[in-house]
């Protein structure tokens, strides 16, 4: 059977460093939204269907992403998927968060 490039489990890699990083604020947003997805009462994702969304990334997107980003795409993928919006609705919702957090223009001098 040929494993998947996500699938290193039991290949030589060294010791693996323990090591307790700090979560940035993101990462914790993202691990929020896939326990509200996945919970009991909304049952939007299962985890099984989050893993099938980062493991068909194919190799290259994979190994670019960091695992919070994986699963943040893997959950946009997956809604997009069920239709609960579309990238279009996605994009433009950003985009209007974005424009939102953007400085004043400064004035002319």
């Amino acid at each position: 059977m040929t494993r998947g490039y996500h699938d290193i489990g039991g290949d030589p890699a060294g010791a693996v460093p323990i090591v307790e990083l700090p979560w940035l604020h993101w990462e914790k947003q993202v691990e929020a939204i896939r326990n509200l997805l996945g919970d009991g009462t909304r049952r939007m994702m299962s985890l099984d269907e989050l893993r099938r969304g980062f493991e068909s990334f194919g190799e290259d997107k994979y190994k670019a992403l960091s695992f919070y980003r994986r699963r943040l795409e893997a959950m946009i993928d997956i809604l997009v998927e069920k239709e609960v919006f579309t990238r279009e609705e996605l994009e433009a919702a950003v985009a209007e968060t974005r424009a939102r957090w953007e400085p004043p223009a400064a004035c002319p001098t």
